[in-house]
C-alpha cells in the first residue's frame, strides 16, 4: 500500500496530453470478446481497472500483448470457463464496478453464465434494474441467490425502452444485440461520449447502428463481427480534473488531445465561476492567478449546480467542483442526483478549514473562498481521491492523503503527471 504527500501552494505550469479514459477503455476492451479475431486498441491508460480487465480475460485465455505501453493485442480465441475460474473472476469482479460490462459479452461466448455484484467506489447503490430488464427483453432469464445471478436464454432482436438513461445498461445491450442477428432498438439511451466511442468501434466490428450520439440507437446485429483497430478517446473528466487542480494551486496549464466539444456543460459550470479558458484544436489553456466568484443566481436567487445525464453536468466532476467551490467567492448549492453518499466526501474537507453545510444526502451549500490548510485524509474512491489532492494543491503544509489505490483505478501515474506540472507530490509506501 501506498500514501501521497503533498506539499501545497506550488501553481502548476504546463502541458498534459491525455490518453484515453477510464469509462471509455473498459467497454472497449469488454467488446473485444464478441470476436475472436485479433483486436488491436490504442490509447490505453495504464490504471489499475484495466489491469483488473486484463486479468479476468487472461483467466479465460485471452492472449493479450502489449505492442507499445499505450497499445495493446487482444486475441479471444479457445475460451473457457469452470469453477476454480469462476472463483478467481469473481475475485476480481469485486474489485471494479465496471466488470458488469463482462455481463453481455460473456453471456455470448458461454451461453449460460454466472455472475457476481460488481465491487468499486462506495458512493450509493446503483441499481441493476436497467440492465435486467434489457436483458429480458432480449430473451434472457436470470435466476438470482443471494449476492449471485445466473444468466441464459435465446437471444432475440426486440425494442427495449430504458426507464434511466444508464451508461453501463446502454453499453450492455448494445455489445449484447450486436450479436443478435436482427434489428433491437434502445429508447432513452445514454449518449455520453464513451458510449458513442463504442458504437463507432461495433461499427467499425461489423455491426449496423442508426442514431450514434442520440438517445434512440437502432442495432442491426451480426454473428461474426471481425477484429479491429480502435483508438480509446480521450477523457473529458480527466481534462477538468487537471484544470482544476491548477486553478486550485493558482497555476496554468494547457490541455492537449481532448475533444472540447463534449464538455460543453463543463465549460457551463466553469463560465459560473468566471473561470476564463481558451479552447483550441484540440486543446484547452487555462491562465495562472484567476478571479474566482460565483454568478450563478442571474437575478433569479442561487439556482445551484446539478448532476445530469449527458450532455448535463457529469456526476464523476461533482466531488472536484464542491473543492474548487472553496476557492469561489459566494455560496454556491450542489445537488447530485444520483448518488445519495457522493457528497459524504466533503466531511472530510472540514479537517482542511472547508465551509460548507450538507443540507440533506444529496444537497450541499459551499462558502467560499476559504484558506485551506494542510490534512492527513482517506480517500475512499476515485472521485473523492482527486478532490482531496485538489485542495491539498491549494493548502498549505504538507498534507497526507491515503486510500490512494482508488485513485489508482482512474488515473495513471497522477503523481508523476503532477511532478511534471510543478507540484510537489511523492508516492510513498506504508
Amino acid at each position: 500500500m501506498y500514501k501521497f504527500e503533498i506539499e501545497g501552494q506550488h501553481p502548476l505550469s504546463g502541458e498534459v496530453s491525455l490518453l484515453g479514459g477510464k469509462n471509455n477503455v473498459i467497454p472497449i476492451i469488454c467488446a473485444t470478446l464478441l470476436t475472436d479475431q485479433p483486436c488491436i486498441i490504442k490509447n490505453i491508460p495504464k490504471i489499475s481497472d484495466v489491469r483488473v480487465l486484463i486479468k479476468i480475460l487472461r483467466i479465460l485465455g485471452s492472449d493479450i500483448k502489449y505492442i507499445t505501453p499505450s497499445e495493446l493485442k487482444i486475441v479471444n480465441k479457445n475460451l473457457s470457463i469452470d469453477k476454480d475460474k469462476e472463483k478467481l473472476i469473481f475475485e476480481n469482479i469485486q474489485k471494479m464496478r465496471g466488470s458488469i460490462l463482462l455481463i453481455a459479452p460473456l453471456l455470448y461466448r458461454f451461453k449460460n453464465i454466472s455472475f457476481i455484484h460488481p465491487g468499486g467506489d462506495k458512493i450509493g447503490g446503483r441499481d441493476l434494474s436497467a440492465h435486467f430488464s434489457g436483458f429480458k427483453k432480449l430473451g434472457v432469464n436470470i435466476e438470482f441467490t443471494n449476492t449471485n445471478f445466473s444468466l441464459s436464454g435465446n437471444l432475440k432482436p426486440n425494442y427495449i425502452f430504458l426507464y434511466e438513461p444508464s451508461v453501463t445498461a446502454t453499453e450492455n445491450l448494445l455489445m449484447l444485440s450486436a450479436i443478435i442477428k436482427g434489428e433491437s432498438i434502445i429508447e432513452n439511451a445514454a449518449c455520453e461520449p464513451h458510449v458513442k466511442d463504442l458504437c463507432i468501434m461495433l461499427t467499425k466490428m461489423g455491426v449496423q447502428i442508426e442514431g450514434i450520439g442520440t438517445n434512440i440507437l437502432k442495432i442491426k446485429g451480426d454473428q461474426n463481427l471481425s477484429g479491429v483497430d480502435f483508438t480509446v478517446s480521450s477523457d473529458e473528466i480527466e481534462a477538468a480534473t487537471y484544470i482544476i487542480f491548477a486553478l486550485m494551486s493558482k497555476g496554468e496549464i494547457k490541455i492537449q488531445n481532448i475533444d472540447t466539444f463534449v464538455m460543453k456543460s463543463i465549460f457551463y459550470v466553469f463560465d459560473m465561476f468566471n473561470i476564463k479558458y481558451t479552447i483550441g484544436d484540440n486543446y484547452i489553456y487555462i491562465k495562472n492567478k484567476q478571479d474566482l466568484y460565483y454568478k450563478g443566481s442571474l437575478g433569479f436567487g442561487n439556482l445551484g449546480i446539478y448532476t445530469h445525464p449527458y450532455p448535463g453536468f457529469p456526476t464523476d466532476l461533482l466531488s472536484l467542483v464542491i473543492s474548487l467551490a472553496t476557492q469561489v467567492k459566494g455560496e454556491v448549492i450542489f445537488f447530485e442526483k444520483m448518488y445519495e453518499n457522493r457528497i459524504d466526501f466533503a466531511l472530510e474537507l472540514k479537517k482542511m478549514g472547508a465551509t460548507f453545510n450538507i443540507l440533506d444526502t444529496h444537497r450541499i451549500l459551499v462558502k467560499g473562498p476559504v484558506k485551506l490548510h494542510s490534512a492527513n485524509i482517506f480517500s475512499r474512491d476515485i472521485r473523492s481521491g482527486v478532490a482531496y489532492l485538489s485542495a491539498m494543491l491549494s493548502a498549505s503544509g504538507i498534507s497526507t492523503l491515503t486510500g490512494i489505490e482508488n485513485i489508482d483505478r482512474g488515473y495513471p501515474n497522477i503523481e508523476k503527471t503532477l511532478d511534471s506540472l510543478n507540484a510537489k507530490v511523492k508516492r510513498i509506501k506504508i
